[in-house]
């Protein structure tokens, strides 16, 4: 009876074209079964959770949009005054600015669910997972997003599409890099300065996109919306580990919650309503479950960011034998990302097929021996960690020319 009541509102309800609509999503199927049984949940929505799912296309961040109209009240005075309350604090203003003092207490104050303790664990363990973090963010999240249409239009509207890949991938790892430092969540680091200030970004694009006549708001909602960055953050923490389980990498219960609330708290930071952040996996595997439903096909956007973005190691500043480790690092990227996703989907991001994928290969053998022995050599589980945290900032140094230009970004 519910459902059918809920049919019956749903002819007055406002939903975005990419939304397939309730009755699409809540049919059965073996692939729905299994997930059910795996997540120990039913993984279709209830009517509930899609008029949720529906408003979360159509929401901005209400007190960074707040910030961001006040900001544009007198644009040149107001986003200094901004920029003095993040980067040196709301005593630094030369006198007090209500809007800012009620956004800066705001996110000053760390949420009750906030636990230090799980976030020392989880960087170790990012530390330890050495490039393998990097090769799942590059290859797979960042890679697989590509096929999904909504978020690509912010990127095409917004020229990010000019923009080399390599430069896109330096901001995007340099923003990794500095909330994974040690203290990197502590009011004054990079880390957190930095995620505020892309938070203003998303809002400032959010803003100036909703007026222009390009963005088509009956297909795609608003731009930025809290669904998309949702999925973007289970990106960054869902997705990394089912991907490092597939590579040979089986952390314990106590890691994957350390890991997983790491990354909540970076949700929570950069505007993510708590209903939509992840405290467990299946919670994320559901919400992957109903990505596609969420998402059109894809199309040429796809191919224009897949493409671009496998031919970035063209664009690395190796020392030695630059164009012979170019060539290897293509195909290995290449390699990784055909090993979850299939020829058929490298075809629609416009991908190279490879012969099969021997890196992956390599990193599943070599990723089995060292960490199955790191359980139980402490010695080893010491040299993973360190010589991992190395591994990912050498990465960002690839990047060199692209990352010194985001100084601007990170005072």
């Amino acid at each position: 009876l519910n459902n059918n009541q809920g049919l019956y509102a749903m002819q007055s309800i406002v939903k975005p074209k990419r939304l397939a609509s309730f009755e699409d999503m809540i049919q059965s199927n073996i692939k729905t079964r299994i997930l059910s049984y795996m997540t120990h949940q039913e993984v279709q929505p209830s009517y509930e959770d899609y008029l949720a799912l529906n408003n979360a296309l159509q929401s901005g961040d209400e007190p960074m949009d707040q910030v961001l109209r006040w900001v544009l009240q007198n644009p040149k005075q107001h986003r200094k005054y901004f920029e003095t309350a993040l980067y040196e604090g709301l005593d630094k203003l030369p006198h007090e600015i209500p809007e800012l003092t009620e956004f800066f207490q705001l996110i000053e104050q760390k949420p009750v669910w906030y636990d230090q303790g799980k976030i020392d664990e989880a960087l170790k363990f990012t530390y330890r997972l050495g490039v393998n973090n990097g090769f799942i963010l590059r290859d797979v999240s960042l890679m697989t997003g590509y096929l999904y249409p909504g978020f690509n239009q912010p990127l095409v509207l917004t020229g990010a599409l000019k923009k080399q890949a390599g430069t896109r991938l330096a901001e995007t790892t340099k923003w990794w890099v500095d909330i994974t430092e040690q203290g990197g969540f502590e009011r004054f680091s990079k880390g957190f300065t930095s995620t505020i200030f892309v938070r203003f970004i998303h809002s400032l694009v959010r803003h100036q996109l909703q007026k222009s006549e390009k963005w088509d708001a009956e297909t795609w909602g608003l731009p930025i919306n809290q669904y998309d960055q949702a999925m973007t953050n289970i990106a960054f923490s869902g997705v990394v580990l089912l991907g490092i389980r597939a590579l040979g990498i089986f952390p314990s219960k106590q890691e994957v919650d350390s890991f997983l609330h790491f990354w909540k708290y970076a949700g929570w930071l950069m505007g993510i309503e708590e209903k939509w952040l992840v405290n467990n996996e299946a919670d994320g595997w559901k919400m992957i479950y109903w990505m596609q439903f969420a998402h059109p096909q894809s199309d040429e956007s796809s191919i224009s960011l897949g493409s671009s973005l496998s031919k970035e190691p063209f664009e690395r500043k190796y020392r030695y034998l630059r164009s012979f480790q170019q060539k290897l690092a293509y195909k290995q990227h290449l390699e990784i990302t055909q090993f979850f996703i299939g020829r058929k989907k490298m075809q629609k991001l416009g991908l190279a097929p490879q012969s099969a994928s021997w890196f992956a290969y390599y990193l599943i053998g070599r990723n089995l021996a060292l960490y199955t022995g790191a359980k139980h050599i402490p010695k080893l589980n010491h040299f993973l960690e360190q010589k991992g945290r190395h591994l990912q900032k050498i990465g960002l140094s690839l990047y060199r020319n692209q990352s010194q230009q985001l100084a601007s970004m990170h005072q």
